[in-house]
């Protein structure tokens, strides 16, 4: 659990970052880069137990504890950012503008 709260406050910090950035500089293309980039860093640190799960051939994946916790927020992940890289640009200019 201590990972993903760690994963969480990196990647509120550098999306807060960002958003300071692209509104000093009204460049709010590259909030979307960062939460995309974000968003693969995190997947990949939450899910990774799940990444290296390697089952035997014929068996089913069956998701259980930790590793099914993991997948939980690593999905969740998934769709939040996908909505800040498909949509930050959008919703900086209209909701914040620029300096």
């Amino acid at each position: 659990m201590k990972r993903h709260l760690i994963v969480l406050y990196i990647v509120v910090v550098v999306l807060l970052m960002a958003g300071r950035f692209a509104w000093q500089n009204c460049v709010w293309e590259m909030l979307s880069s960062v939460s995309a980039a974000a968003v693969i860093a995190s997947t990949l640190i939450i899910g990774w137990k799940v990444i290296r799960m390697k089952p035997d051939e014929g068996d089913e994946l069956m998701l259980r504890g930790d590793v099914l916790a993991a997948a939980r927020i690593a999905i969740f992940v998934l769709c939040l950012g996908m909505l800040f890289a498909g949509f930050g640009d959008v919703i900086g200019k209209s909701v914040f503008g620029c300096r």
